[in-house]
């Protein structure tokens, strides 16, 4: 009699062990949200300012927009900074020339062209880091940016060299338009000058250096305009910077924040702690704490449940009209203050980490083009630059083939740069402060629009190439059943 009772207990704990899930724990790490800097404040700050004769028309007026915009700039880096010293102005024409008193740009014969250097503006050679400048100063450049294609071209690929393609460096301009009367040179392809012209002129502030120190100084040039009542309009002040969030877009999935509901088709609401209010075998889909198929059981890190969605889908029953349910995602998105705004139109690829399991103990990587995933994200929408909406299409179709647990991890990225795509959204001055060819106007700026552009574009070709870079990390674990 023993040996049949011995013989079934070893059948049994067999069969137990073979019947147990195997336990998987899964995180979901997102990246690093610390933006990097030499330090809290610069070393050094250099104000250089545009003494070409094309500038003199904005000090025609000893009260000009231009002469307190001058002012303020020396004011707000001592609010900005105060443990940096004063600020270190020059001339530049077609190189930086001795250093000056700020008020020396206040008055008419600074800009008379007196020296040979000062009869061209060099914007593009002015970029560059200048010998005797610590590597840490923060650079201020005051010019009204007229320039041939051959110039602004040269002009974009120094700030990419010099600051875009360094951690942490940004490139800023703040857009100014001031009272004006003087002559304006060299423009259009055949150089042509116009006299005494009586406009509002545009000038422009470039800001090089840490993009933390060029929010800190714009803060303070945006609040002293107010007080000066200058008044410069929130959307001309624009930094190129190659990171445009504070923090990367994950989910926060509590009971306070669910992050999603069920679309009107599909259902009304969902309840409270996030599971969904209708019947479950009538939607097909419910959220869970763990996934267990009873091959593979997946546990989550206490640190990481919150960022992963974790749902199980159930075949289309023969009710049931539509193979796929569509979930509604709200998610908190933070740009980073004064950078280009993204469209409503993102990218996600699948990361190479990956992985599927199909009636087996362990889970085999996904290949990243695989098109047999029972997921799609769709219609993207950002909505005051503090909100992620987008939509995730469930496939419940019957499809032998995707049944299984997929842990997903999606990396969002900005759409590529095209000649029909631009993944940014352009202040409206850009193209309402600019001409070209076509014909001359004193209140904008010959070859602004292009200037810009190929600066926004270059920008954002840096973002593509960088294979860590993503805007947000989206996780989920999905049973198919």
């Amino acid at each position: 009699m023993k040996k049949p009772i011995l013989f079934f207990l070893v059948t049994l704990v067999a069969t137990t062990l073979v019947g147990c899930p195997q336990p998987h724990e899964w995180s979901c790490s997102v990246a690093s949200t610390s933006i990097s800097q030499s330090s809290p404040t610069p070393e050094k700050i250099v104000i250089s300012i545009d003494g070409t004769p094309s500038m003199k028309g904005f000090v025609s007026n000893s009260n000009s927009r231009y002469i307190r915009t001058l002012r303020l700039l020396k004011n707000a880096t001592t609010t900005a900074f105060p443990t940096t010293p004063s600020p270190n102005f020059y001339v530049f024409g077609t190189q930086r020339l001795n250093e000056i008193e700020s008020q020396q740009a206040e008055q008419p014969i600074f800009y008379s062209g007196s020296r040979r250097e000062l009869l061209d503006a060099a914007t593009y050679r002015i970029v560059k880091p200048q010998k005797g400048d610590p590597k840490n100063s923060l650079q201020v450049i005051v010019t009204d940016l007229y320039q041939e294609k051959a110039q602004w071209e040269e002009l974009v690929a120094n700030l990419k060299d010099h600051y875009l393609l360094k951690d942490g460096s940004a490139v800023g301009i703040i857009a100014i338009r001031s009272d004006f009367r003087g002559d304006i040179y060299d423009v259009g392809l055949n150089g042509r000058s116009y006299r005494n012209i009586a406009t509002n002129h545009p000038f422009y502030v470039l800001v090089l250096g840490d993009y933390s120190h060029i929010k800190t100084y714009f803060d303070q040039i945006k609040s002293g305009s107010q007080a000066n009542n200058l008044n410069f309009p929130d959307e001309n002040f624009v930094i190129f910077s190659t990171r445009v969030f504070e923090n990367p877009v994950t989910f926060n999935i509590s009971d306070e924040q669910p992050n999603f509901v069920f679309s009107p088709e599909n259902a009304q609401e969902s309840s409270a702690n996030g599971q969904i209010n209708r019947n479950p075998n009538q939607l097909g889909i419910r959220r869970v704490e763990v996934i267990n198929d009873r091959n593979v059981l997946v546990k989550f890190n206490n640190d990481s449940i919150q960022n992963i969605e974790r749902l199980i889908v159930n075949p289309l029953k023969s009710s049931d009209n539509n193979s796929k349910n569509l979930i509604e995602y709200k998610l908190e998105y933070s740009s980073l203050p004064y950078t280009l705004p993204l469209i409503n139109s993102l990218d996600y690829k699948l990361n190479e980490n990956s992985d599927f399991n199909q009636g087996t103990k362990e889970f085999k990587p996904l290949q990243t083009n695989t098109s047999f995933l029972p997921i799609n994200l769709e219609n993207w929408q950002f909505v005051d630059n503090n909100q992620l909406n987008f939509n995730a299409n469930i496939d419940r179709s019957d499809n032998a083939q995707t049944v299984g647990v997929y842990r997903l991890i999606f990396d969002l990225v900005p759409k590529k740069i095209s000649d029909t795509v631009k993944p940014y959204q352009a202040p409206s001055w850009w193209r309402d402060w600019s001409f070209g060819e076509e014909g001359f106007a004193g209140d904008k700026t010959y070859n602004l629009e292009p200037f810009l552009y190929s600066l926004g574009d270059t920008t954002f070709r840096i973002i593509e190439n960088k294979p860590e870079f993503a805007l947000g990390r989206l996780c989920f674990v999905i049973e198919k059943k």
